[in-house]
């Protein structure tokens, strides 16, 4: 397996996470032209979106994908007002700790739902990008009940583009954080 460095904002692999902030802290990714994903999960985003037409489990919408610095602080901020700081910082990174900033991670959900994130995973269209998203580079960053390890609560709807080759391998080693998978330690607070 070809490998990426884990701490550097421009690699495939950065882990970014409470513990690990990104290095350059104001990074800011080359965007592709038409969407707000870098250029390698931009790809793959419209090639899962399109299996999932393909298959009938409805249309892939991106809700969030790359924020810069200063958005992450405005919606760190917010989260935090309305919900306190334990409660907001379990939902909203702080700035320079965000997946958002590196251009690789997506949020997403379907028209169905009006492309709101809330339900997505109860929906059929969560199960098999669960269980076949790796085949397009993606991986579900924060599964159901590792918030321990990760600091955020089950986020069905947020993906992280890692690369077909990587999301492969954790999916046959059933290796669900980047985390556990590099051997870092866990994130569960700043």
């Amino acid at each position: 397996m070809r490998l990426h460095p884990t701490a550097k904002a421009e690699s495939l692999w950065v882990v970014v996470n409470k513990k690990r902030r990104l290095n350059p802290v104001a990074y800011g990714p080359v965007l592709h032209s038409k969407i707000n994903l870098a250029p390698p999960a931009a790809s793959a985003f419209w090639a899962l979106k399109a299996e999932l037409q393909r298959r009938g489990l409805g249309t892939l919408c991106l809700n969030s994908g790359y924020r810069s610095y200063g958005s992450q602080k405005s919606i760190h901020s917010a989260r935090v007002a309305a919900l306190g700081k334990v409660a907001g910082e379990n939902l909203a990174a702080r700035p320079g700790h965000s997946e958002h900033q590196t251009g690789l991670a997506a949020d997403v959900s379907i028209t169905s739902l009006g492309c709101r994130i809330g339900n997505f995973g109860s929906t059929d269209a969560y199960k098999w990008i669960a269980a076949n998203g790796h085949k397009y580079g993606f991986i579900v960053r924060y599964p159901w009940k590792l918030t321990d390890v990760t600091g955020y609560v089950w986020e069905p709807w947020h993906l992280r583009f890692v690369g077909k080759e990587l999301a492969t391998e954790m999916k046959n080693r059933k290796i669900k954080t980047l985390e556990q998978f590099f051997s870092l330690p866990s994130a569960p607070s700043y």
